[in-house]
């Protein structure tokens, strides 16, 4: 192991480079290394606790069309070990078999690959992000009476989502890993024939190359496309130019709240509830639409998990929920405890009513303190992290979150353009369409009718019309944390810009492992997927590496001519 200072050389030969250390170049770097591969690991930040958020330059390089519908990137990226994990909360859940299949109603659904394609990479890719066991499905029975939404979907939760200290720090002390730090990637050279020959990095004020006979950008989604688009502008017929696919199909999910949910047994709640399972691993299960009901109803990917009431109501007069509130609220303090973005959330809009929050406390104080007490010792004091706390209720009554697939919309996309100093800025237009709002409240409908007829409980809307409950859920539509499609998996270079092996259409050695290769966004958070592919890729290469062959090119476009 070797961590590389600013002014060190960089020593190879290497059989490998990947470009960024969050958890999937983390997963493909240490996967590679167990293969027997020399590694080289670069990263535009440091070793800092808690990761380097976006910098004042790079966000006057960066320009979002919607504020309403895409968080700031200060919020959603972090550099250096660790990556984004330093914002992350640990959620794993795995996609289903549909969400690689066609659906004709959904179009560019069709993954080159299949479940089976990764379905092997889930026990490496569970422990290098410690969810325990890859399991996915609950071996309990659902509640009898629904027949189009399952309840044997599992989420799992990273024992301690923070990487840099578990994942990060195996990578760094292997023997068969450099990292180099405070390397920014500015531009990829290519040969005649259409490979890489090197990249080029700035590193110590000082502009180098470096060498390998593999390149990987795992650097996230929206700076992997950063950099392909900042390359494509100098070359403008690469990766089949400015109409192409780079940069287009940006997509993350819709989620939120615009409903409660009243169990008709309110001990019912604690099937809903996290759990620690045989696996030492926090787990929760969901209520999922089944594939038959998707199909049937031509509706996206959702699913559903009940949650507290917002903090911020305080006409919830639970005294936990108004001290947790009042705590978030000053953001020295709540900065500590949530990743800003969640934190906001929580807070909700000004004015904060302080006073009704200080009145719900002082209603039953010993309440609060005896439940802080308890929330604070297993999340933060515990090995196992806790993701969250329900509140039970006599009443059965909570909030029902929702999270939902969004559907590949070619014009919401990233692009680039040039400045008048002749710098690049990246014009980030994240749209969602009113067809992912509608397969929103179709899904919230058939809930309700499902809970109704299951003699379970209801769904009661916060807004009082129909009307209102869609400009509730238009309100709640945007993203920005889970960057999906700019890269995007397809067959051939016209529909995408990698293949199925995560290789870029028309290069030999250059691949991207990234939330932004999916096709499709499914219902589940992205970053157990992307590292099932960061593993997937290690081995694809280090099998072609032990056979003494090059990685094989397909019959694609040259990235350069076009051709």
């Amino acid at each position: 192991m070797t961590v590389l200072g600013a002014r060190d050389r960089l020593r190879g030969p290497y059989d490998c480079c990947v470009v960024g250390a969050g958890p999937v170049g983390l997963a493909f770097a240490i996967e590679s290394a167990e293969a027997g591969r020399r590694v080289l690991l670069l990263d535009a930040g440091d070793l800092t606790p808690g990761g380097l958020g976006i910098d004042v330059d790079e966000q006057a390089a960066t320009e979002i069309a919607d504020s309403a519908r895409h968080a700031p990137l200060d919020l959603t990226l972090r550099r250096g070990l660790g990556g984004t994990t330093w914002l992350w909360g640990g959620r794993c859940v795995a996609f289903e078999p549909i969400d690689f299949e066609r659906r004709d109603y959904v179009p560019g659904s069709d993954w080159p690959i299949a479940m089976d394609d990764v379905a092997p990479w889930y026990p490496a890719a569970a422990a290098h992000l410690d969810c325990g066991a890859p399991e996915f499905r609950s071996p309990l029975t659902g509640w009898g009476g629904l027949s189009r939404f399952r309840m044997s979907n599992l989420e799992r939760w990273a024992r301690q989502p923070r990487l840099a200290r578990t994942l990060g720090r195996r990578v760094i002390e292997h023997p068969l890993v450099d990292a180099a730090f405070g390397a920014t990637v500015t531009d990829l050279s290519f040969s005649p024939g259409g490979s890489v020959s090197h990249l080029v990095i700035e590193r110590g004020g000082e502009i180098t190359t470096v060498q390998a006979p593999a390149y990987v950008l795992a650097l996230g989604g929206l700076e992997t496309t950063r950099l392909l688009l900042e390359v494509q502008r100098a070359r403008p017929t690469a990766f089949g130019g400015a109409g192409g696919p780079l940069g287009r199909f940006y997509m993350g999910h819709a989620t939120g709240s615009i409903a409660d949910v009243v169990l008709d047994d309110p001990a019912s709640a604690a099937e809903l509830d996290f759990v620690r399972d045989d696996h030492d691993t926090y787990i929760r299960r969901r209520f999922t639409l089944t594939e038959e009901a998707q199909r049937e109803h031509e509706i996206l990917n959702t699913s559903f998990y009940i949650d507290n009431p917002p903090f911020y109501e305080e006409s919830h007069r639970n005294p936990t929920l108004s001290a947790v509130f009042l705590g978030l609220a000053i953001p020295p303090i709540g900065r500590r405890v949530l990743a800003e973005g969640i934190r906001l959330r929580h807070v909700g809009p000004r004015p904060y009513r302080v006073r009704a929050h200080l009145a719900n406390i002082f209603r039953k104080p010993w309440r609060a303190l005896a439940d802080i007490a308890d929330i604070l010792g297993r999340r933060y004091l515990s090995r196992v992290r806790k993701p969250g706390f329900i509140l039970r209720n006599d009443g059965g009554r909570y909030a029902i979150h929702y999270h939902a697939e969004q559907l590949p919309n070619p014009e919401s996309r990233i692009t680039m353009r040039t400045d008048t100093a002749g710098r690049g800025v990246l014009h980030i237009d994240y749209r969602f369409l009113e067809a992912d709002i509608d397969s929103l409240l179709l899904a919230h409908q058939m809930l309700d009718a499902e809970l109704r007829s299951a003699g379970r409980g209801r769904l009661e809307y916060l807004a009082g019309d129909p009307d209102a409950v869609r400009a509730a859920a238009w309100e709640q539509a945007t993203d920005g944390f889970h960057s999906i499609g700019t890269t995007r998996m397809s067959r051939d270079a016209a529909a995408g810009v990698v293949d199925g092996d995560c290789r870029v259409h028309g290069v030999e050695n250059l691949y991207i492992a990234s939330s932004s290769v999916f096709p499709t966004s499914a219902e589940a958070n992205p970053t157990f997927l992307a590292t099932v592919l960061g593993v997937r890729l290690a081995h694809h290469l280090a099998d072609a590496g032990s056979r003494g062959t090059a990685v094989p090119a397909r019959a694609d476009r040259d990235p350069i001519t076009g051709r």
